[in-house]
């Protein structure tokens, strides 16, 4: 004869019995039955179970209930021994592995001043009045434009002034004219002289703007000035050849006259001429183009295909 343990409630009963018969004394109880068998097994198993808990509480409210009411009456000598004492460190215990040290009182550190403690207090009027501070950026610091003239080209009369304005450039204006016998210029006030036309030029550093400058009246002759004649009086020349070089000669030599010549086309819509005389093809035609010297004229004929 042995046991057998009950899938069902985890009894161990004896293999005589075909099953649980505690399972089946808590099935007749449930229903209102007397069980069939002596219940002694059953109520012994409840009382066990619900005893057992209850007991195990009541063990742990005792417990607690003799902790605190001997830290009450005991003191400290009952919390440790129940290990229930504070074994926080007081506040005023410093642990000296975390106090930071000291600087070494023999090395001299230079303090820290903010920006506002180097830079010098502005002085007050002579009101005694504080200055008003400002975030405002210094506008004078920033880098001046390109040097440029108030005027390309102007026209005064002889014996009149014309105004001329520089703007930019990287420092002093210097002013010149490339024939002051024609018209002078002093600080940006150009002054006609004689009839002509000059070219005035404001330099600043690296920097250069020019005006041209057309004087009317009587022309300025040059007293110095030796015979001249052009390089070329007649020529034809098409759209696809290079621009014709014009030149005033000193008679009876292949020098170039190197002072102040004006030239100029007739018709510009045939054929343009520039300042130095370098003629340049734009339509179909005939023109003149002419060199200019004091009060004597050159000319030459020029035909564009």
């Amino acid at each position: 004869m042995s046991n057998r343990r009950c899938p069902k409630c985890g009894e161990e009963f004896s293999d005589t019995y075909r099953s649980c018969p505690f399972c089946e004394e808590e099935e007749a109880i449930k229903r209102g039955r007397p069980p069939r068998r002596s219940g002694r097994r059953v109520e012994k198993r409840q009382n066990a179970r619900n005893g057992g808990a209850g007991g195990v509480m009541l063990l742990l409210t005792g417990l607690i209930i003799l902790g605190v009411v001997g830290y009450v009456v005991l003191g400290e000598d009952v919390a440790d021994a129940l290990g229930i004492r504070d074994t926080q460190e007081p506040a005023s215990v410093i642990d000296q592995d975390k106090v930071p040290s000291q600087p070494d009182s023999s090395v001299q550190t230079a303090p820290v001043q903010s920006p506002a403690e180097n830079d010098p207090a502005p002085a007050p009027d002579a009101a005694g009045n504080e200055p008003e501070h400002t975030d405002q950026p210094d506008l004078s610091t920033e880098p001046a434009g390109p040097l440029t003239l108030s005027q390309t080209d102007i026209t005064i009369p002889a014996g009149e002034t014309g105004r001329l304005t520089a703007t930019g450039g990287s420092g002093e204006i210097i002013w010149s004219s490339s024939n002051p016998e024609i018209a002078s210029v002093d600080g940006g006030s150009v002054t006609g002289k004689a009839g002509g036309t000059v070219t005035i030029t404001a330099a600043s550093g690296e920097e250069t703007a020019a005006c041209q400058v057309k004087v009317e009246g009587d022309p300025w002759i040059d007293p110095n000035i030796p015979e001249l004649s052009l390089n070329k009086t007649d020529f034809t020349f098409g759209q696809s050849d290079i621009p014709v070089q014009m030149k005033l000669l000193i008679k009876g030599t292949r020098d170039a006259y190197e002072g102040a010549v004006v030239w100029a086309s007739n018709n510009t819509s045939v054929a343009a001429i520039s300042e130095t005389g370098s003629v340049t093809w734009v339509g179909r035609g005939t023109t003149t183009v002419t060199a200019t010297v004091g009060d004597k004229t050159f000319e030459c004929i020029v035909r564009a295909k």
